[in-house]
């Protein structure tokens, strides 16, 4: 597959992501509920994102029409990239902030984290023509991480009301049995 391939699916990927969170936002955020600031930073992740990969991949998709070499696309690209994952790091560790700190917590951020400093580093390194000979690999690579966390954070939007709408419902008949 080439690379204007996969950039392309790129876009449709973090189209689609972005919609599915819309809708998220659509239906559990609405009216008198209890909107937990977790919650919000993971519909902004979601959100964010998967729409700055369409926008890396869109970037790409314009340098290589424009007709330029390779290595300066992808050079262009991965600054890009490598700048973008560095601010999304400090806001995001910002943003959660005043969220309760938990094992599960902690543990999520270290795997999302982890990942993306040794992107960002590559990054640089590609730009710089460093180790990687400015390919496209560090920039997708990039791109990936970015749409498997943003699939993470939908899946956990997507699934937290129903399991705590479970442990309620059981913590319910316990008492009520408890009760009899």
């Amino acid at each position: 597959m080439e690379s204007l391939d996969i950039l392309i699916l790129g876009v449709e990927a973090s189209i689609a992501l972005a919609g599915f969170a819309g809708i998220i936002a659509t239906f559990q955020f609405r009216g008198d509920n209890d909107t937990r600031r977790g919650d919000a930073v993971g519909l902004t992740m979601v959100l964010q994102f998967s729409l700055l990969s369409a926008l890396v991949c869109s970037f790409a998709i314009i340098l290589i029409s424009f007709g330029l070499e390779e290595t300066t696309i992808w050079a262009a690209c991965s600054l890009v990239v490598a700048f973008i994952q560095t601010y999304y790091i400090f806001d995001v560790y910002k943003k959660i902030r005043g969220v309760k700190k938990t094992k599960t917590l902690e543990r999520v951020a270290m795997i999302v984290q982890t990942p993306s400093v040794f992107l960002i580093i590559m990054n640089f390194m590609n730009a710089s023509n460093t180790y990687f000979q400015r390919d496209a690999g560090p920039v997708i690579s990039s791109i990936v991480l970015a749409l498997c966390i943003a699939g993470f954070m939908f899946s956990r939007l997507l699934l937290r009301p129903i399991w705590r709408n479970v442990r309620a419902q059981e913590a319910a008949r316990r008492a009520d049995t408890t009760l009899a």
